[in-house]
């Protein structure tokens, strides 16, 4: 069965030794004022209202995100341990992940499912396959599939909270995707061909060697592949590599990102390889 992406959306932020204001962003996004919400739902508002373009309401959501409402998180623990007080009720109700997939369905007037969906290191890939095997087995017609990740002050502790050195440059996204099972009525943009897990790279490299690939291929590799490894896969496949920009700073879910900018340029396929700690992998293949 053959998945379109439709739409995209996306917004992306280099922390420069502020953060700028999103609230009117917001209102011109979605149309209205959304009040009593923090940077990780406006950032997903943002992304989400990019990509609605004819969106039908019976759409789903899927939201994911590298370290989640970390702002909301960390405030609500503070009031808690640090001050001995009581939380403010909707800065708890908002620690839960899903809430922001609420804001969004009431936003853009989705009456489908939405579900938050939580993989530490493949996040944007997880829910891109989650959302295509809901789609290929018709449960869903249209999916809004997004990621988000913020920027937390003091940005000391935040690299901190990252693993980061001190002097790494940091960035927020939010990047949504809009995913149709028919498109006879729409312009297409791409199409969603494979997402795939592998348990290791014999079994990866397996998959790839019976893969035809054409002078108009390219390979992306994710960030959790160091340069080493994306050389020797860059050599085994004898792909080039996908540029999507000259520099990026540091957020979690950055194959957000590399798919808007592919699905922006329109051209060719997209081969995206990444990988976890204990070598385990995952494969995305888009086609424009």
């Amino acid at each position: 069965m053959t998945v379109y992406i439709v739409a995209v959306g996306n917004y992306y932020e280099q922390y420069s030794g502020e953060l700028p204001p999103l609230k009117n962003l917001v209102q011109e996004t979605v149309g209205s004022n959304i009040r009593r919400v923090g940077r990780f739902i406006q950032l997903a508002l943002i992304g989400a209202g990019r990509a609605s373009s004819q969106l039908a309401d019976d759409a789903a959501v899927y939201l994911t995100s590298g370290c989640g409402d970390v702002d909301v998180t960390v405030n609500v623990l503070n009031t808690i341990y640090r001050q001995g007080e009581a939380p403010r009720p909707l800065s708890f109700i908002n620690t839960v992940s899903n809430a922001a997939c609420f804001y969004i369905a009431q936003s853009l007037g989705l009456k489908g499912a939405s579900s938050f969906v939580s993989s530490r290191y493949f996040a944007v890939e997880t829910s891109l396959r989650v959302a295509l095997l809901a789609l290929e087995q018709g449960q869903q017609q249209a999916a809004l599939i997004g990621a988000v990740d913020i920027v937390v002050l003091p940005i000391e502790e935040h690299r901190r909270r990252l693993g980061l050195g001190a002097q790494t440059d940091v960035a927020e996204g939010s990047h949504w995707f809009q995913l149709v099972s028919d498109a006879s009525d729409r312009s297409v943009l791409a199409t969603l061909d494979a997402v795939q897990h592998f348990p290791d790279r014999q079994v990866l490299a397996a998959w790839l060697s019976a893969l035809t690939f054409s002078a108009e291929d390219c390979l992306a590799l994710g960030q959790m592949i160091e340069s080493a490894e994306a050389d020797q896969w860059l050599a085994e496949t004898g792909l080039s590599q996908f540029n999507f920009c000259e520099s990026i700073a540091h957020f979690n879910s950055q194959a957000g990102i590399v798919f808007c900018e592919f699905v922006r340029r329109g051209c060719g396929r997209l081969i995206y390889l990444n990988r976890d700690p204990v070598g385990r992998y995952m494969a995305v293949v888009i086609r424009c």
